[in-house]
């Protein structure tokens, strides 16, 4: 049975004109009217918050299901279990443990967060104990959807499990509409909103889109927090709530997302890894091409073990030549790609004016500017270089004090690549810089000093390093890219021992890879 409420009339609109300075805090801030924001942003929060939140749907108990109550017409969706099911209590409690001080007090690692949630906000007086805890269950989530209209809603979805205590919270903290359904509170930006939430959801819920849950099984593990968004379904809202008075989307909008297809999938999870702590985050492409670009690991795994960052890039002279076609072309409006004369009109009741034609060509061409500074051509010299994979890696200090820096690449011509290293040698021969270079096979190397180009060169043992092992854990064969970085070494130099709560990080690791016709992107953040 549904069971909707309002915070004021429910036959009424909500009020629009509320003070500008009403402020709530933590979790209830949420639903002031002047704080939310609208759809189309919650969509792309969902994607951005802790890189893309929501929680695993698979393991919620029969009944406690919030995609009940959040529309089939879903473009985007967060939630989030706050029971942290798969150990993943036992796991958080670990990772806060390490950093003293960060949620204080006593109870569960649910209880403790929430209550230092609400301790920070704005608005004092909100008690977790008293208000909140006597009725929020588990499950928390956010949702994007649109009306029959195509317009886009959004909603809040609270586990209620005591409605009484619910309703008297939410009424005092003026949700403009709310409503309960399948032991849900539901709230939206006003009375009729939300009742449309649940009307739409009674009659088709996310629940039973088998789309949305092919995508959620997608990931490994069992996340704690992850995220969905559907691409095209976004971008539509998107253009309906930017529609103009002509009825049609701003041009900017549509030739913008031609190119947004499929669906993202993400998931957050934390876990112990004999004596670390592990946060993951895994974020899948569905339904959209992956990337072709590939490049072994080989490269990467047999650095220097001394190695303390490094990052794999597949077929780096493609990435050139599309960066440089992107300044050329799409990005022209800002470095010169446009040409052409600009006639502008204003008047005093318009003083900014309405301006046609092409925007003039900056003075000075940013591509040949570079090129100057470095003393080679882009992209020509550059593509030779790096040829058609590429791994930079930084080893620390040299006896002398240089930084240790160095590139090991697969031109399609060596020799090429070292006319290149010889004019940036002419180019910084003056200031000090001492380039090296060495030939290993087919690969070519160039570092900062003599030493770490022979190193490079060689065959390291990175790869069974504990932390790199750790860090890259899941790593394909081949990826598009990945990232390493020790840094138990780099934060000292950053921190300089100002932070000491940051010494339990120990590695991270990012990769992105065609794994089974899916663009997979994996980050791993290793605490010790």
């Amino acid at each position: 049975m549904t069971d909707t409420i309002s915070s004021d009339d429910g036959a009424q609109w909500p009020v629009l004109d509320q003070p500008a300075d009403r402020k709530y805090g933590g979790m209830l801030g949420w639903l002031s009217s002047a704080s939310r924001t609208a759809a189309m942003t919650a969509a792309v929060s969902v994607v951005l918050v802790g890189g893309v939140t929501t929680a695993a749907v698979r393991n919620f108990a029969p009944g406690a299901d919030p995609l009940r109550v959040v529309p089939a017409s879903a473009f985007a969706v967060a939630q989030i279990d706050l029971s942290l099911p798969g150990g993943q209590d036992t796991a958080t409690t670990h990772l806060v443990r390490r950093f003293p001080g960060a949620l204080p007090g006593s109870g569960s690692i649910r209880d403790r967060l929430l209550r230092a949630v609400f301790k920070a906000s704005s608005d004092s007086h909100v008690d977790y104990e008293k208000s909140v805890k006597p009725w929020l269950g588990d499950h928390v989530a956010v949702a994007g959807w649109t009306d029959s209209s195509g317009a886009p809603q959004d909603e809040m979805v609270l586990e209620s499990t005591n409605d009484a205590a619910a309703r008297k919270a939410l009424r005092e903290a003026k949700a403009d509409g709310l409503a309960f359904s399948h032991g849900f509170a539901i709230i939206a930006s006003s009375q009729q909103a939300a009742d449309a939430a649940v009307r739409a959801a009674d009659k088709s819920s996310l629940a039973d889109s088998s789309t949305y849950q092919g995508d959620i099984a997608s990931l490994s593990g069992t996340p704690v927090i992850t995220g969905w968004l559907d691409g095209p379904a976004m971008v539509k809202a998107i253009q309906h709530a930017m529609t103009g008075q002509d009825g049609q989307p701003s041009p900017f909008l549509t030739s913008g997302f031609e190119g947004v297809t499929g669906r993202v999938v993400a998931g957050l999870r934390v876990s112990d890894e004999g004596s670390n702590s592990v946060v993951q985050l895994d974020v899948v492409n569905r339904g959209s091409k992956a990337s072709t670009r590939a490049t072994s690991t080989d490269r990467l795994r047999h650095l220097p073990s001394t190695t303390i960052a490094a990052v794999a890039v597949a077929d780096p002279a493609g990435v050139v030549r599309d960066g440089v076609n992107a300044i050329k072309g799409p990005l022209g409006l800002f470095f010169g790609g446009f040409s052409g004369g600009v006639s502008c009109t204003a008047s005093s009741s318009d003083p900014v004016g309405q301006c046609e034609g092409d925007p003039p060509p900056p003075d000075v061409d940013p591509l040949a500017a570079i090129s100057s500074e470095l003393g080679i051509q882009i992209p020509a010299d550059l593509v030779s270089l790096l040829g058609s994979d590429a791994v930079v890696a930084y080893g620390g200090l040299s006896a002398t004090a240089v930084p240790k820096i160095g590139l090991r690449s697969k031109p399609a011509d060596v020799t090429a690549a070292a006319d290149v290293v010889t004019k940036l040698r002419n180019r910084f021969g003056d200031t000090g810089v001492e380039l090296s270079e060495q030939v290993a096979g087919s690969d070519f190397v160039l570092a900062t000093t003599e030493d770490y180009a022979q190193d490079l060169a060689g065959s390291g043992t990175l790869g069974a390093e504990d932390r790199f092992a750790a860090a890259l854990r899941g790593m394909p064969p081949s990826v598009q890219f990945a990232v390493y970085a020790d840094l138990s070494a780099t934060l000292p130099l950053v921190t300089h021992g100002a932070a000491p709560q940051l010494d339990h990080l120990s590695a991270f690791g990012w990769w992105s890879a065609n794994v089974h016709g899916q663009q997979t992107t994996q980050l791993r953040l290793i605490v010790h």
